[in-house]
């Protein structure tokens, strides 16, 4: 390839790779604006973690976190990112693993904040805004780990 090419292409690469997180820092920073006086409640799952662990991540939505743990390694008091069908990943402590007979984690108790039916879809919010819930979750929900 010559080198000019070769610079076009990796612009275009750059470009590529760069615009998807800018469009999620633009969509991020609307939701930041918009859902305002939500977020002041402190009434997210993100809240709920931070108040549990101590500790939160860089990033307002728990979509901007980094996973830093197996989830096979879980323990009590880890934070995980579940499935939820189409609408993303939901976060939550653990609070108990379940394990099967032969001691793999089949099962997690788990609690958080804001996981209900749906009542205010632009800005999130549940019917446990601000409540913390506790639910059991099978092991395969869980897309990765804190």
């Amino acid at each position: 390839m010559l080198p000019m090419q070769s610079r076009a292409l990796h612009r275009a690469v750059f470009l590529v790779c760069l615009l998807p997180s800018f469009a999620w820092a633009q969509a991020s920073s609307g939701f930041v604006n918009r859902c305002a006086e939500w977020i002041a409640k402190k009434g997210y799952s993100v809240d709920y973690i931070e108040q549990r662990t101590g500790q939160r991540p860089r990033g307002n939505m728990a979509a901007d976190w980094r996973a830093n743990l197996e989830p096979a390694n879980l323990k009590p008091g880890d934070v995980v990112f579940l499935s939820s069908g189409n609408s993303g990943q939901r976060a939550a402590v653990v609070d108990e693993l379940l394990r099967d007979a032969a001691g793999a984690i089949a099962e997690l108790k788990t609690s958080s904040m804001n996981n209900g039916k749906m009542l205010e879809p632009s800005c999130q919010i549940t019917e446990n805004f601000g409540k913390v819930t506790q639910r059991v979750v099978k092991f395969a929900a869980v897309v990765r780990a804190w």
